[in-house]
């Protein structure tokens, strides 16, 4: 009777140790901001304000590390220093093709232009994911330089169907915003990992187009990395604002609070130098702080 029970005992451990090994492998996403910074980047260039003087911020990007897999969110004009960072921080990262793939959301400067930087002139990277919209594909397929990355076969690209997930071991799926088309379409992406999900809007025109959706994103994601362009519409003297719409934060604020209750931690990114979210003293970062609202900073990381 003793033998039977050890033996009952020794599968029971058993099963459990081998069970908890296969949590233990279970990767775990990590989402890394990259930078925060509007296209032009702080300092921009021409700038003699205090944040341009004081400060230094990449542009907007993102890397979700998957295990041994990393994934980049639009390849920007810092994309050596952010790279750089990344590995740095995470030398587990560093690959000889860099990424396992590349998400692009968009053809405005800030979120493709670093593809340069794989071309033969520099490192020549063999044939990375790139994954986009039809337009993005399309254009990038049509026009040079960025042509001469598909004909040299330094990426590879990959349309994705707006709405519909990509399963990397984590969870992707493109959403479609509306945004500036001057030359493609703008998606968002939601990013789903084994317990906590993200949303990231970098790039909007508006958020009351989407506004339906938004309320059904924000029920259901822990986080939320979206627009905060500008803080008002007096940032830009002698230039009309309205060319470049965004949302203002002070709106988006207000919008949100309107919503019904959520529970989606949300932060504002892509801000232009402008944006007196970025010093810390401000009256505007404080009203915004007190509203249970975030900053996203560089570096920062979530785990999902």
């Amino acid at each position: 009777m003793l033998s039977q029970f050890r033996g009952l005992l020794f599968l029971v451990l058993t099963a459990a140790t081998s069970l908890a090994l296969q949590i233990s492998e279970t990767p775990r996403t990590r989402i890394v901001v990259l930078g925060i910074a509007q296209d032009g980047g702080i300092p921009q260039i021409g700038c003699s304000q205090e944040v341009c003087r004081t400060q230094k911020h990449f542009v907007t990007s993102l890397a979700i590390i998957h295990g041994s897999l990393v994934y980049l969110i639009d390849a920007t004009p810092d994309l050596r220093e952010q790279y750089r960072g990344m590995v740095d921080r995470h030398p587990e990262c560093a690959k000889k093709n860099l990424f396992d793939g590349i998400f692009l959301t968009h053809a405005h400067m800030g979120h493709y232009t670093g593809l340069l930087f794989l071309g033969k002139e520099s490192i020549s990277t063999n044939n990375i994911p790139v994954y986009c919209s039809g337009q993005m594909a399309e254009f990038l397929r049509k026009n040079a330089p960025w042509s001469l990355l598909v004909q040299n076969q330094n990426i590879d690209l990959k349309p994705f169907e707006t709405g519909k997930p990509i399963d990397l071991g984590f969870k992707i799926t493109p959403l479609s915003v509306p945004h500036r088309k001057e030359f493609t379409d703008t998606h968002g992406f939601l990013i789903q990992g084994e317990k906590k999900s993200l949303l990231y809007i970098p790039d909007i025109d508006a958020w009351e187009p989407v506004q339906d959706s938004l309320r059904q994103w924000f029920l259901k994601t822990d986080f939320a990395l979206l627009d905060g362009t500008f803080y008002s519409g007096g940032e830009l003297p002698g230039r009309d604002i309205r060319l470049v719409p965004h949302p203002f934060v002070e709106h988006s604020v207000a919008l949100f609070d309107g919503f019904p209750k959520f529970h989606t931690k949300i932060f504002f990114t892509h801000f232009n130098h402008t944006n007196p979210l970025l010093l810390p003293q401000s009256s505007e970062r404080k009203a915004v702080s007190k509203s249970g609202y975030n900053i996203a900073v560089d570096w920062q990381e979530f785990s999902l």
